[in-house]
């Protein structure tokens, strides 16, 4: 019978992955700290997923700096089938989520305004001087250089989730582009909002769950409701099962602050399921019982 002793299962599954060094120190340094901290059945085989692995990748959201895509990861993560066997197996062809952290190193952008600078030009009298004036060099590209190493944002990113396979949210391991260098991190599910401070709530909401009781918020897309029927308005607010916030200021924050009065339980009497967007309006909804 295989031994539940710590250091057996991390060498057994270590044995499992010839190919899990990333070629990153601090990369494989993480890894190696996961894999040698598997003690129970349960605990996620976290390990680095060549990208070569993937097939059938498609785009299905965007934010900022993170593209999420579908894929089918072909050998698939290793699990036990049962709590008292003596072996891990794989998951082949597992449908997961890839979630690309873009330009971590210096990413280029537009300046809008552009920095400003001295320019010279003739003024009076008799346009027989120069004067010195100050104008902005608009629409400047320019890079921004990240303050946080780009491989410790990845390792804080892949630290938030947690190590158990029992969790909504679940992360495989880390992958590479080989193409843009763009880091990925492969888990098994994860839908968009085009809201980086929206996607961030929905997240911590998610990677926060650790109760049956506790509501599964998420980010709901519009086309999944339908006889939509207007049953009330209140000032800027349509008292509906979908309710729908109009014409708000800083929309986003007062949204995340709305979505924060519920409770995150699903006994309570008033309970918010997630938020979701009107393409015709786009005016934020959220959604409750």
């Amino acid at each position: 019978m295989f031994s539940q002793n710590k250091d057996i299962y991390s060498e057994y599954i270590k044995n499992k992955i010839p190919d899990w060094l990333s070629g990153n120190k601090k990369v494989d340094d993480f890894i190696l700290e996961r894999l040698s901290n598997i003690n129970s059945h349960d605990d996620v085989v976290f390990e680095w997923i060549p990208y070569n692995q993937f097939n059938k990748i498609k785009e299905t959201g965007k934010n900022g700096s993170i593209t999420v895509y579908s894929a089918i990861w072909r050998n698939g993560p290793l699990h036990k089938k049962y709590k008292w066997s003596s072996n891990y197996t794989r998951d082949s062809n597992k449908e997961v989520a890839l979630k690309c952290l873009h330009n971590l190193q210096n990413p280029a952008a537009i300046w809008k305004n552009g920095p400003l600078h001295k320019k010279y030009k003739w003024g009076p009298p008799f346009l027989l001087s120069f004067f010195a004036y100050y104008t902005r060099d608009s629409n400047k590209e320019v890079a921004l250089h990240n303050l946080q190493n780009p491989v410790d944002f990845l390792i804080d990113e892949a630290k938030k989730y947690s190590t158990k396979n029992d969790k909504l949210l679940i992360l495989y391991g880390i992958s590479q582009n080989p193409d843009t260098n763009d880091y990925i991190l492969v888990q098994n599910y994860l839908i968009l909002s085009r809201d980086e401070n929206i996607d961030n709530f929905i997240q911590e909401r998610q990677l926060n769950i650790n109760s049956y009781n506790d509501v599964v918020f998420e980010w709901i897309p519009y086309n999944q409701f339908n006889k939509i029927e207007e049953t009330g308005k209140n000032d800027s607010n349509k008292e509906v099962a979908l309710k729908c916030l109009h014409n708000l200021q800083n929309f986003v924050d007062s949204l995340i602050n709305e979505a924060k009065k519920y409770s995150t339980k699903n006994y309570n009497f008033h309970i918010l399921y997630g938020v979701s967007q009107n393409p015709y309006t786009s005016d934020y909804i959220l959604k409750d019982n």
